[in-house]
């Protein structure tokens, strides 16, 4: 459990310290008046080596019960040193430990370095990508993998700065002017991998519904929709209502856009340490405890489609939760439009994994 609390927190330390560092390169009057404490950016440096550091304990105390009478700092040089993930650790640690180095050397002139900065992350975002599940499988997925996480860190890593730490003027239209732009195209790209590491990873998306990884991987497609129509009606929908005129409740919609956004990092997070059901992994595969729920005792996933009422019902529900959000978010309601979207991404989810059986 704490496993997937910590690869989500490592996520985050992504996109805050990308966002922070990309910041660096826009000028005062084109983003947020924000007090962003510097000293929680230094944090964010330190949370990588650190919170990407579980996986290596992790793994440690899995081989231990293998390997009992070896001293447990013999199985940790182990990982480190003759697994790809280990390997990358170490990596992960000097990208770390350089950035919080100039981050603490510097801090007055931090803006003279921010070109030193954003290479070195871009080369922790590299050795993270290169210790993943698509890494693994393809050296496509490596780059996929990469591109994934510096597009979400780099998009959702302003989002939050600007959502959580503005303390004056929003500047929102010159703000909007590139950061719409940037954040269409950082979709663009999110979609655009995790699509290609999909087809990498997965032998079959509807199949993969009866295992662990193929259901979160749904719930996140699912999450992602209230997401994308939130992040297109607070980057474009503004322009031409009255939101973009009320700071104090654009900013509110901004927060829950951040919150829709750090449950798909949790997902996310819970999907790194699932087995992706690929090639021969596939091929006797355990469902998972709520598709037992849903369906009883089940030994094979051969899924087909299954209408039936239920499913049908709840999609109905979902779709028509779903199109309900475009009309609370004109009328500014926050909470019905919170309910509205986990109740279409719940109501869809079970929906779908009825249909299939």
């Amino acid at each position: 459990m704490y496993i997937y609390l910590f690869e989500t927190l490592l996520y985050l330390s992504f996109a805050f310290t990308g966002g922070f560092i990309l910041l660096l390169f826009v000028p005062e009057g084109s983003k947020p008046q924000m007090k962003i404490p510097f000293d929680l950016f230094q944090y964010g440096l330190l949370a990588i080596p650190v919170f990407s550091f579980m996986s290596i304990l992790r793994t440690s105390f899995i081989l231990r019960a293998f390997a009992e009478n070896m001293p447990y700092y013999e199985l940790l040089l182990i990982v480190l040193k003759d697994y790809k993930f280990g390997n990358a650790w170490i990596w992960m640690l000097i990208g770390g430990a350089a950035m919080y180095a100039i981050a603490q050397l510097f801090r007055p002139k931090i803006h003279r370095f921010k070109w030193l900065l954003a290479g070195i992350w871009c080369l922790t975002v590299l050795a993270h990508g290169w210790a993943s599940h698509p890494a693994g499988f393809s050296s496509l997925g490596f780059v996929y993998q990469s591109v994934h996480v510096a597009a979400v860190s780099l998009w959702l890593g302003v989002l939050i700065l600007v959502a959580w730490f503005t303390s004056g003027s929003l500047n929102w239209k010159p703000f909007v002017r590139w950061y719409t732009p940037m954040a269409v195209s950082s979709m663009l790209l999110i979609v655009f991998a995790g699509f290609a590491m999909m087809y990498i990873l997965v032998d079959g998306y509807f199949r993969s519904w009866g295992i662990n990884y193929g259901e979160a991987l749904l719930l996140k497609h699912l999450v992602f929709l209230p997401l994308l129509l939130l992040a297109f009606m607070n980057g474009f929908l503004t322009k031409i209502s009255k939101q973009g005129k009320d700071e104090r409740k654009l900013i509110r919609w901004l927060r829950i856009e951040t919150v829709i956004a750090l449950a798909i990092l949790a997902i996310t997070a819970y999907m790194g340490m699932q087995e992706p059901p690929h090639e021969g992994e596939f091929e006797d595969p355990v469902p998972s405890g709520l598709f037992t729920l849903l369906h009883g005792d089940v030994s094979l996933l051969n899924m087909r489609w299954h209408w039936n009422l239920p499913s049908v019902v709840l999609i109905l529900v979902g779709g028509a939760a779903l199109s309900m959000l475009f009309s609370s978010y004109k009328r500014n309601k926050h909470s019905h439009f919170s309910l509205l979207a986990a109740l279409a991404v719940i109501c869809l989810f079970l929906g779908l994994l009825l249909a299939v059986h």
